[in-house]
């Protein structure tokens, strides 16, 4: 089966573009699939299903949330936490389940208050829909 492709431009700093460049040299690939498949990633933890539902999964944030209260209305999500040091900061771990809207709003609640070095990730485990749309998972 084919997929059908689009062409666009975009315009990324240089050092990632330099890093694509230097993944590509590592891999083998091309950018373009390299390219494709990061924002396969980044679509599926965004945007991973587009009607609301219940999913579980892990929301990552690069800094402490050691001592940090959440909001009551968002305490429920979080069935866990695990809190790693390493050279270059800590790295929190929340495993929380929930409705998909709620789970997105806590991630960014959090990578505000922490003001996380590179903002916070969210990882979906398992979706009650299923498959998202955007890509091949």
């Amino acid at each position: 089966m084919t997929t059908r492709k689009k062409r666009f431009g975009v315009s990324v700093p240089s050092g990632i573009a330099d890093g694509l460049e230097e993944v590509k040299e590592i891999s083998g690939s091309d950018r373009s699939f390299i390219v494709s498949k990061a924002l396969e990633e980044y679509l599926h933890g965004e945007l991973h299903e587009p009607l609301e539902h219940k999913c579980s999964g892990l929301i990552i944030v690069y800094g402490d949330l050691q001592g940090l209260k959440i909001d009551a209305n968002y305490r429920g999500l979080v069935k866990g936490v695990c809190s790693i040091g390493l050279s270059s900061g800590v790295v929190t771990v929340l495993f929380v389940e929930g409705c998909f809207r709620d789970i997105q709003q806590l991630r960014r609640i959090l990578g505000r208050r922490v003001k996380a070095y590179s903002g916070s990730r969210y990882i979906p485990l398992y979706c009650s829909l299923g498959e998202g749309r955007y890509g091949s998972r």
